[in-house]
């Protein structure tokens, strides 16, 4: 599994700023005007920023596929079609999947409490008794009313009376774990993974059995290197790309 950076990290480029909030006005619908996409010098006295900053945030843009530069006729914005209706999302810290949160919804719902599912244990190489609290719940975003992910999440058995408290329409799980926990996330470790669907996500996610999901396995650690949460969100092939972005050391 990777590990993610985490909100210790020292502050991103700024371009990487300028980029992940034009990129979610884009996605949000802010720019209805696809063919007018603010010019170089727009954007340099809005943001009051570089040229060369704002070049390097169009250029990220558009290698998501999310805008199309045209020497002499300026920037647009491609079409949802055009970049296979896809929802582009960078998921590289801990801050971009509070964004990822925050541009989509969620009907989250408890689901009980289950021993963890022995395949899922096995493949995160914990071995764990007890009952494991289980929410559950359908992501989509504001652009399409199709599911864009399935989500299980499971808490730690210590940490259930928390996840008694935990409101399914507030914010990110993790966030209130540590608040309701008094628990800190420390480490997030990620494994991505292309999975067919199998029959009960394929209902959820109104696709065809077997078809390609993007499977996204998470675990939220403590500071003692704890697991504390799981979660493992399928994605559709179709409708979920997934950006990372890596700085050159020189």
């Amino acid at each position: 599994m990777t590990a993610v950076a985490t909100e210790t990290a020292p502050r991103k480029p700024r371009y990487l700023e300028l980029a992940e909030d034009l990129r979610g006005q884009i996605l949000s619908g802010g720019f209805p005007d696809a063919d007018h996409f603010p010019t170089e010098n727009v954007l340099c006295a809005r943001y009051g920023v570089s040229r060369f900053t704002v070049r390097e945030a169009l250029r990220t843009l558009q290698n998501e596929g999310l805008i199309q530069r045209r020497r002499g006729s300026g920037t647009v914005i491609q079409p949802a079609a055009a970049r296979g209706g896809a929802l582009h999302q960078p998921l590289s810290n801990v801050g971009e999947i509070l964004q990822y949160a925050h541009n989509t919804s969620v009907a989250f719902a408890r689901d009980g409490s289950v021993a963890l599912p022995r395949k899922l244990a096995e493949e995160i190489g914990i071995n764990m008794t007890g009952r494991w609290a289980r929410f559950h719940g359908v992501r989509t975003s504001a652009a399409d009313d199709r599911p864009i992910a399935v989500t299980d999440a499971y808490i730690h058995p210590d940490l259930i009376a928390a996840a008694d408290a935990i409101d399914p329409a507030g914010t990110t799980i993790f966030r209130q774990l540590e608040t309701l926990g008094k628990v800190k996330i420390a480490r997030v470790t990620q494994d991505i993974q292309a999975v067919p669907a199998s029959a009960r996500i394929a209902v959820e996610l109104g696709v065809t059995r077997r078809s390609p999901c993007l499977r996204i396995l998470r675990c939220y650690c403590d500071s003692s290197g704890r697991v504390i949460e799981i979660s493992a969100s399928h994605h559709p092939g179709d409708r979920f790309a997934y950006n990372m972005h890596i700085e050159v050391e020189g």
